[in-house]
Protein backbone atom coordinates (compact mmCIF):
# COMPACT_ATOMS: atom_id res chain seq x y z
CA UNK A 1 0.00 0.00 0.00
CA UNK A 2 2.91 2.60 0.48
CA UNK A 3 4.49 1.71 -2.47
CA UNK A 4 0.98 2.41 -4.36
CA UNK A 5 -0.16 5.21 -2.34
CA UNK A 6 -1.53 7.12 -4.98
CA UNK A 7 -3.76 4.55 -6.50
CA UNK A 8 -4.79 3.02 -2.65
CA UNK A 9 -5.81 6.53 -1.28
CA UNK A 10 -8.18 7.09 -4.59
CA UNK A 11 -10.19 4.04 -4.75
CA UNK A 12 -13.54 4.17 -2.92
CA UNK A 13 -12.17 1.30 -0.44
CA UNK A 14 -9.70 3.50 1.06
CA UNK A 15 -12.37 6.10 2.09
CA UNK A 16 -15.02 3.69 3.15
CA UNK A 17 -12.91 0.61 4.31
CA UNK A 18 -9.16 1.58 5.99
CA UNK A 19 -9.55 2.50 9.72
CA UNK A 20 -8.07 5.37 11.72
CA UNK A 21 -5.24 2.74 12.94
CA UNK A 22 -4.15 1.51 9.21
CA UNK A 23 -4.32 5.36 7.98
CA UNK A 24 -1.95 6.68 10.70
CA UNK A 25 0.60 3.53 10.12
CA UNK A 26 0.36 4.34 6.86
CA UNK A 27 1.16 7.67 6.73
CA UNK A 28 3.79 7.15 9.67
CA UNK A 29 5.64 5.53 7.25
CA UNK A 30 9.08 6.63 5.70
CA UNK A 31 9.05 4.67 2.23
CA UNK A 32 5.04 6.08 1.45
CA UNK A 33 5.77 6.61 -2.44
CA UNK A 34 2.99 10.06 -3.03
CA UNK A 35 3.60 12.72 -5.51
CA UNK A 36 3.69 15.61 -2.95
CA UNK A 37 3.09 15.78 0.71
CA UNK A 38 0.45 18.12 -0.49
CA UNK A 39 -1.31 15.03 -1.66
CA UNK A 40 -1.04 13.00 1.79
CA UNK A 41 -2.57 15.90 3.43
CA UNK A 42 -5.07 16.04 0.98
CA UNK A 43 -5.98 12.59 1.09
CA UNK A 44 -6.07 12.68 5.33
CA UNK A 45 -8.72 15.00 4.78
CA UNK A 46 -10.97 13.70 1.94
CA UNK A 47 -10.75 10.11 4.57
CA UNK A 48 -11.96 12.01 7.63
CA UNK A 49 -14.79 13.85 5.83
CA UNK A 50 -16.00 10.65 4.38
CA UNK A 51 -17.54 9.69 7.84
CA UNK A 52 -16.49 12.88 8.98
CA UNK A 53 -19.10 12.14 12.76
CA UNK A 54 -17.10 9.01 13.30
CA UNK A 55 -13.64 10.04 12.38
CA UNK A 56 -13.58 13.41 13.80
CA UNK A 57 -12.32 11.92 17.08
CA UNK A 58 -8.86 10.36 15.27
CA UNK A 59 -8.50 13.47 13.05
CA UNK A 60 -5.89 15.08 15.26
CA UNK A 61 -3.75 11.83 15.19
CA UNK A 62 -3.51 11.36 11.47
CA UNK A 63 -3.37 14.93 10.06
CA UNK A 64 -0.75 14.99 13.09
CA UNK A 65 1.13 11.89 11.18
CA UNK A 66 1.55 13.96 8.39
CA UNK A 67 4.69 15.86 7.20
CA UNK A 68 3.21 19.16 7.71
CA UNK A 69 5.93 21.38 6.74
CA UNK A 70 6.35 19.96 3.50
CA UNK A 71 2.37 20.70 3.13
CA UNK A 72 1.50 24.01 1.02
CA UNK A 73 0.17 26.40 3.31
CA UNK A 74 -2.12 27.49 1.43
CA UNK A 75 -4.45 24.17 1.37
CA UNK A 76 -3.30 23.55 5.54
CA UNK A 77 -4.77 27.26 5.78
CA UNK A 78 -8.43 26.75 3.83
CA UNK A 79 -8.88 22.93 5.25
CA UNK A 80 -7.92 23.18 8.56
CA UNK A 81 -9.16 26.69 9.45
CA UNK A 82 -12.82 25.60 9.37
CA UNK A 83 -15.67 25.52 11.95
CA UNK A 84 -15.28 21.75 12.09
CA UNK A 85 -11.54 22.03 12.75
CA UNK A 86 -11.45 25.05 14.97
CA UNK A 87 -13.47 22.69 17.34
CA UNK A 88 -10.45 20.71 18.17
CA UNK A 89 -7.09 22.36 20.20
CA UNK A 90 -5.10 20.18 18.90
CA UNK A 91 -5.64 20.55 15.55
CA UNK A 92 -5.64 24.49 15.68
CA UNK A 93 -1.50 23.74 17.34
CA UNK A 94 -0.84 21.86 14.49
CA UNK A 95 -2.15 24.91 11.73
CA UNK A 96 -0.25 27.33 14.16
CA UNK A 97 2.95 25.81 13.87
CA UNK A 98 2.40 24.94 10.53
CA UNK A 99 2.31 28.92 10.19
CA UNK A 100 4.98 29.94 12.11
CA UNK A 101 7.15 27.17 10.20
CA UNK A 102 6.55 28.84 7.19
CA UNK A 103 6.73 31.99 8.05
CA UNK A 104 10.11 31.85 10.60
CA UNK A 105 11.46 28.40 10.06
CA UNK A 106 14.23 29.03 12.63
CA UNK A 107 11.59 29.19 15.37
CA UNK A 108 9.20 26.85 14.70
CA UNK A 109 8.88 23.90 17.01
CA UNK A 110 8.27 21.75 14.33
CA UNK A 111 10.31 18.21 14.87
CA UNK A 112 12.22 16.99 12.40
CA UNK A 113 9.90 14.26 11.26
CA UNK A 114 7.34 17.31 9.76
CA UNK A 115 9.92 18.63 8.19
CA UNK A 116 12.03 16.08 6.62
CA UNK A 117 11.03 14.41 2.61
CA UNK A 118 10.15 10.97 2.87
CA UNK A 119 12.94 8.41 1.63
CA UNK A 120 11.10 7.84 -1.49
CA UNK A 121 8.57 10.16 -2.72
CA UNK A 122 6.97 9.51 -6.54
CA UNK A 123 8.84 12.98 -8.47
CA UNK A 124 7.55 14.37 -12.01
CA UNK A 125 10.98 13.51 -13.70
CA UNK A 126 11.63 14.82 -17.44
CA UNK A 127 13.55 12.00 -19.51
CA UNK A 128 15.15 13.67 -22.50
CA UNK A 129 17.91 12.41 -24.65
CA UNK A 130 21.62 13.41 -24.13
CA UNK A 131 20.37 16.28 -21.94
CA UNK A 132 20.36 16.28 -18.04
CA UNK A 133 16.78 14.91 -16.54
CA UNK A 134 15.31 17.50 -14.56
CA UNK A 135 12.89 17.01 -11.64
CA UNK A 136 9.72 19.49 -11.13
CA UNK A 137 9.90 21.22 -7.93
CA UNK A 138 5.73 21.32 -7.02
CA UNK A 139 6.62 24.14 -4.33
CA UNK A 140 8.94 26.80 -6.48
CA UNK A 141 6.68 25.73 -9.69
CA UNK A 142 9.93 25.48 -11.83
CA UNK A 143 11.33 22.29 -13.47
CA UNK A 144 15.42 21.87 -12.01
CA UNK A 145 18.07 19.34 -13.45
CA UNK A 146 18.82 15.80 -11.39
CA UNK A 147 22.34 16.08 -11.65
CA UNK A 148 22.70 12.99 -9.71
CA UNK A 149 21.15 10.95 -12.38
CA UNK A 150 22.53 9.84 -15.48
CA UNK A 151 22.52 11.15 -18.91
CA UNK A 152 19.63 9.42 -20.60
CA UNK A 153 20.89 7.35 -23.95
CA UNK A 154 20.20 8.20 -27.45
CA UNK A 155 16.37 9.06 -27.73
CA UNK A 156 15.23 9.49 -31.70
CA UNK A 157 11.05 9.73 -31.26
CA UNK A 158 9.81 12.74 -30.85
CA UNK A 159 7.48 11.23 -28.56
CA UNK A 160 9.10 9.13 -26.27
CA UNK A 161 7.03 6.89 -23.47
CA UNK A 162 7.68 6.23 -19.72
CA UNK A 163 6.27 3.83 -17.73
CA UNK A 164 7.62 3.29 -13.85
CA UNK A 165 8.02 -0.59 -12.75
CA UNK A 166 8.66 -0.56 -9.11
CA UNK A 167 12.02 0.70 -8.54
CA UNK A 168 12.87 0.68 -12.62
CA UNK A 169 11.74 3.32 -15.16
CA UNK A 170 11.47 1.90 -18.84
CA UNK A 171 11.92 4.58 -21.67
CA UNK A 172 10.65 4.02 -25.04
CA UNK A 173 11.54 4.83 -28.37
CA UNK A 174 10.10 3.21 -31.30
CA UNK A 175 11.28 -0.41 -31.33
CA UNK A 176 14.01 0.55 -28.20
CA UNK A 177 13.12 0.15 -24.61
CA UNK A 178 15.73 1.74 -22.46
CA UNK A 179 15.78 0.87 -18.73
CA UNK A 180 16.58 2.67 -16.09
CA UNK A 181 17.27 1.28 -12.71
CA UNK A 182 16.76 4.50 -9.81
CA UNK A 183 18.02 2.13 -6.95
CA UNK A 184 21.41 1.44 -8.66
CA UNK A 185 21.48 5.02 -10.50
CA UNK A 186 22.52 3.44 -13.81
CA UNK A 187 21.01 2.55 -17.32
CA UNK A 188 21.25 -1.49 -17.28
CA UNK A 189 19.89 -2.38 -20.62
CA UNK A 190 18.12 -2.13 -23.72
CA UNK A 191 15.37 -4.02 -24.78
CA UNK A 192 14.39 -4.76 -28.62
CA UNK A 193 10.95 -4.95 -29.94
CA UNK A 194 9.69 -6.34 -33.05
CA UNK A 195 7.24 -3.87 -33.79
CA UNK A 196 6.93 -0.26 -33.38
CA UNK A 197 5.75 0.38 -29.76
CA UNK A 198 3.85 3.77 -29.25
CA UNK A 199 3.41 3.40 -25.34
CA UNK A 200 3.79 0.66 -22.66
CA UNK A 201 1.56 -0.40 -19.88
CA UNK A 202 2.24 -2.58 -16.63
CA UNK A 203 -0.24 -5.44 -15.62
CA UNK A 204 1.19 -7.66 -12.74
CA UNK A 205 4.28 -9.07 -14.24
CA UNK A 206 4.02 -7.56 -17.29
CA UNK A 207 4.49 -4.76 -19.78
CA UNK A 208 2.33 -4.31 -22.36
CA UNK A 209 2.81 -2.76 -25.61
CA UNK A 210 0.45 -0.17 -27.34
CA UNK A 211 0.99 -0.63 -31.03
CA UNK A 212 1.64 2.53 -33.84
CA UNK A 213 -0.66 0.27 -35.88
CA UNK A 214 -3.35 -1.88 -35.68
CA UNK A 215 -1.71 -4.31 -38.04
CA UNK A 216 1.28 -5.63 -35.64
CA UNK A 217 1.06 -8.01 -33.45
CA UNK A 218 1.46 -6.55 -29.64
CA UNK A 219 4.05 -8.20 -27.62
CA UNK A 220 3.89 -8.07 -23.67
CA UNK A 221 7.48 -8.37 -21.60
CA UNK A 222 7.92 -10.94 -18.95
CA UNK A 223 9.57 -8.79 -16.11
CA UNK A 224 10.62 -11.53 -13.88
CA UNK A 225 11.75 -13.88 -17.27
CA UNK A 226 13.13 -10.73 -19.29
CA UNK A 227 11.99 -11.91 -23.05
CA UNK A 228 9.08 -10.73 -24.98
CA UNK A 229 6.04 -12.69 -25.75
CA UNK A 230 3.22 -12.19 -28.49
CA UNK A 231 -0.42 -11.59 -27.77
CA UNK A 232 -3.72 -11.14 -29.63
CA UNK A 233 -3.83 -8.83 -32.01
CA UNK A 234 -6.71 -5.91 -31.69
CA UNK A 235 -9.64 -6.55 -33.66
CA UNK A 236 -9.66 -3.88 -36.29
CA UNK A 237 -9.46 -4.33 -39.90
CA UNK A 238 -7.87 -1.67 -41.03
CA UNK A 239 -7.85 -1.79 -45.75
CA UNK A 240 -7.36 1.83 -47.87
CA UNK A 241 -10.81 2.96 -46.98
CA UNK A 242 -10.35 2.93 -42.81
CA UNK A 243 -7.30 4.24 -41.02
CA UNK A 244 -6.66 3.94 -37.70
CA UNK A 245 -4.78 6.10 -35.27
CA UNK A 246 -3.58 5.18 -32.21
CA UNK A 247 -5.20 7.91 -29.21
CA UNK A 248 -4.23 6.84 -25.94
CA UNK A 249 -3.77 3.93 -23.59
CA UNK A 250 -3.80 2.72 -19.90
CA UNK A 251 -4.89 -0.34 -17.50
CA UNK A 252 -7.97 -0.32 -15.25
CA UNK A 253 -8.68 -3.05 -13.56
CA UNK A 254 -6.12 -5.26 -14.58
CA UNK A 255 -7.90 -4.69 -18.26
CA UNK A 256 -5.92 -3.07 -21.34
CA UNK A 257 -7.96 -0.13 -22.49
CA UNK A 258 -6.61 1.38 -26.09
CA UNK A 259 -8.27 4.14 -27.53
CA UNK A 260 -8.14 4.00 -31.45
CA UNK A 261 -8.69 7.25 -33.75
CA UNK A 262 -10.28 6.54 -36.65
CA UNK A 263 -11.00 8.29 -40.55
CA UNK A 264 -12.90 6.18 -43.30
CA UNK A 265 -12.70 7.26 -46.92
CA UNK A 266 -15.77 7.82 -48.60
CA UNK A 267 -15.84 8.61 -52.17
CA UNK A 268 -12.50 10.56 -52.55
CA UNK A 269 -12.46 12.39 -49.15
CA UNK A 270 -11.69 11.22 -45.91
CA UNK A 271 -14.60 11.82 -43.02
CA UNK A 272 -13.68 11.81 -39.82
CA UNK A 273 -15.34 9.04 -37.37
CA UNK A 274 -15.60 9.46 -33.88
CA UNK A 275 -12.92 7.18 -31.47
CA UNK A 276 -13.54 3.59 -30.80
CA UNK A 277 -12.67 1.91 -27.62
CA UNK A 278 -10.66 -1.86 -27.20
CA UNK A 279 -10.38 -3.74 -24.09
CA UNK A 280 -7.83 -6.59 -23.75
CA UNK A 281 -8.10 -9.01 -21.10
CA UNK A 282 -4.76 -10.66 -20.00
CA UNK A 283 -6.36 -13.96 -18.45
CA UNK A 284 -8.33 -14.57 -21.75
CA UNK A 285 -5.77 -13.32 -24.31
CA UNK A 286 -9.00 -11.73 -26.21
CA UNK A 287 -9.71 -8.39 -26.90
CA UNK A 288 -13.13 -6.78 -27.24
CA UNK A 289 -14.60 -3.75 -28.71
CA UNK A 290 -16.51 -1.16 -26.97
CA UNK A 291 -18.72 2.25 -27.79
CA UNK A 292 -17.46 4.91 -29.61
CA UNK A 293 -16.50 8.43 -28.38
CA UNK A 294 -19.02 11.14 -28.52
CA UNK A 295 -16.67 13.04 -30.80
CA UNK A 296 -13.37 12.28 -32.51
CA UNK A 297 -9.71 11.93 -30.54
CA UNK A 298 -6.73 11.80 -32.05
CA UNK A 299 -3.20 12.08 -30.31
CA UNK A 300 -5.33 12.41 -27.19
CA UNK A 301 -4.65 11.12 -23.43
CA UNK A 302 -6.49 8.04 -22.06
CA UNK A 303 -6.13 7.24 -18.05
CA UNK A 304 -7.90 6.50 -15.01
CA UNK A 305 -9.19 8.69 -12.20
CA UNK A 306 -10.94 7.30 -9.14
CA UNK A 307 -11.81 3.73 -10.90
CA UNK A 308 -13.02 5.48 -14.16
CA UNK A 309 -11.83 6.04 -17.57
CA UNK A 310 -11.28 9.14 -19.23
CA UNK A 311 -9.83 10.72 -22.55
CA UNK A 312 -8.40 14.26 -22.79
CA UNK A 313 -6.10 16.19 -24.92
CA UNK A 314 -5.23 15.90 -28.32
CA UNK A 315 -7.48 17.22 -31.56
CA UNK A 316 -10.66 16.16 -33.70
CA UNK A 317 -8.75 15.86 -36.69
CA UNK A 318 -5.85 14.27 -37.92
CA UNK A 319 -3.26 14.93 -40.89
CA UNK A 320 -1.73 11.97 -43.18
CA UNK A 321 1.02 11.45 -41.55
CA UNK A 322 -0.89 11.29 -38.59
CA UNK A 323 0.05 14.99 -37.11
CA UNK A 324 -3.27 16.04 -34.83
CA UNK A 325 -4.94 19.23 -36.19
CA UNK A 326 -8.07 21.07 -35.58
CA UNK A 327 -9.66 22.05 -32.46
CA UNK A 328 -9.15 20.36 -29.54
CA UNK A 329 -10.93 17.61 -28.44
CA UNK A 330 -13.49 17.18 -25.66
CA UNK A 331 -12.51 15.50 -22.03
CA UNK A 332 -15.03 12.89 -21.92
CA UNK A 333 -15.42 9.88 -19.71
CA UNK A 334 -16.50 6.34 -20.03
CA UNK A 335 -19.16 4.43 -17.84
CA UNK A 336 -18.16 0.91 -17.99
CA UNK A 337 -21.46 -0.26 -16.67
CA UNK A 338 -23.49 0.81 -19.58
CA UNK A 339 -20.68 0.96 -21.78
CA UNK A 340 -21.29 4.69 -22.72
CA UNK A 341 -19.44 7.52 -23.00
CA UNK A 342 -20.23 11.03 -21.81
CA UNK A 343 -18.75 14.95 -22.33
CA UNK A 344 -17.24 16.78 -19.47
CA UNK A 345 -17.82 20.49 -18.89
CA UNK A 346 -14.99 22.23 -18.85
CA UNK A 347 -16.52 25.60 -17.20
CA UNK A 348 -14.38 26.15 -14.67
CA UNK A 349 -10.48 25.80 -16.57
CA UNK A 350 -9.56 29.28 -18.28
CA UNK A 351 -8.11 29.35 -21.50
CA UNK A 352 -4.37 27.57 -21.54
CA UNK A 353 -1.34 26.06 -23.13
CA UNK A 354 -1.02 23.61 -20.63
CA UNK A 355 -3.45 21.05 -21.29
CA UNK A 356 -5.57 21.90 -18.36
CA UNK A 357 -8.66 20.06 -18.10
CA UNK A 358 -11.04 19.36 -14.75
CA UNK A 359 -11.84 15.63 -13.62
CA UNK A 360 -13.97 15.13 -10.89
CA UNK A 361 -12.95 18.70 -9.18
CA UNK A 362 -9.32 18.16 -9.74
CA UNK A 363 -7.09 19.57 -12.25
CA UNK A 364 -5.08 17.56 -14.14
CA UNK A 365 -2.31 19.08 -16.90
CA UNK A 366 -1.55 17.04 -20.63
CA UNK A 367 2.25 17.45 -21.13
CA UNK A 368 3.00 15.79 -23.66
CA UNK A 369 0.77 13.04 -24.00
CA UNK A 370 1.52 12.65 -19.97
CA UNK A 371 -1.41 13.12 -17.00
CA UNK A 372 -0.56 15.41 -14.10
CA UNK A 373 -2.20 15.96 -11.29
CA UNK A 374 -1.52 19.50 -10.17
CA UNK A 375 -3.05 18.78 -6.80
CA UNK A 376 -5.57 21.59 -7.00
CA UNK A 377 -8.88 20.72 -6.58
CA UNK A 378 -12.07 23.31 -7.40
CA UNK A 379 -14.72 23.34 -4.49
CA UNK A 380 -18.07 21.88 -5.16
CA UNK A 381 -20.74 24.56 -6.23
CA UNK A 382 -17.50 26.93 -7.29
CA UNK A 383 -18.71 29.20 -9.96
CA UNK A 384 -15.50 31.04 -11.07
CA UNK A 385 -12.62 29.95 -13.25
CA UNK A 386 -9.41 28.24 -11.32
CA UNK A 387 -6.39 30.22 -11.00
CA UNK A 388 -3.11 28.73 -13.24
CA UNK A 389 -0.63 31.40 -13.38
CA UNK A 390 1.53 29.61 -11.33
CA UNK A 391 1.87 26.86 -13.26
CA UNK A 392 3.16 28.34 -16.44
CA UNK A 393 6.71 26.98 -15.61
CA UNK A 394 5.15 22.94 -16.55
CA UNK A 395 5.23 24.17 -20.15
CA UNK A 396 8.90 24.62 -20.21
CA UNK A 397 10.14 21.48 -20.67
CA UNK A 398 11.72 19.71 -24.23
CA UNK A 399 9.06 18.26 -26.31
CA UNK A 400 10.87 15.48 -26.73
CA UNK A 401 11.02 14.39 -23.76
CA UNK A 402 9.12 11.62 -21.69
CA UNK A 403 7.70 12.31 -18.50
CA UNK A 404 7.35 10.20 -15.58
CA UNK A 405 6.51 9.52 -11.84
CA UNK A 406 10.02 8.03 -10.74
CA UNK A 407 10.77 7.12 -6.95
CA UNK A 408 13.15 9.19 -5.72
CA UNK A 409 15.50 9.21 -2.66
CA UNK A 410 15.35 12.94 -1.35
CA UNK A 411 18.53 13.58 -1.09
CA UNK A 412 18.51 13.04 -4.95
CA UNK A 413 16.41 16.38 -5.10
CA UNK A 414 18.61 18.96 -3.26
CA UNK A 415 20.34 20.81 -5.82
CA UNK A 416 20.36 24.40 -6.99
Amino acid sequence: MASRYKDVCESEEFLSSIDADQLLNLVLRDDLISPSETFVFKSVMQWIKYKKEERMSAAAKVIGAVRLGLVDIKDLIRELNTEDMKQVPEIQKLLLESLVYNQIPSSSTFGGKKIMPRSNGLVLVAVTSKIQMKYFDVKAKVWKPLITLPVAPEINTKYPYAVTFGCKVYVGDGSWVQCFDVERNVWEFKLVSSEVISNLCSIGDYMYSILSSVSQIPERYNIAECRWQRFTKVNIKEDSSNSFYNSGGTVMHSNLYVLYGHKMKVQSSWQIQNAVLHCFDPLKNRWEKKAPTCQPHFGSTLFVVSGKLYVAGGCVSVLESGTPVGKPAPVEVYDKENNTWSVINQSRIPPNKLGAVEIEGRVYFIINKFPIDSGIRIPPGELYPVHLDEWQNLRKVNEKAAPCYMPLKSESLNVD
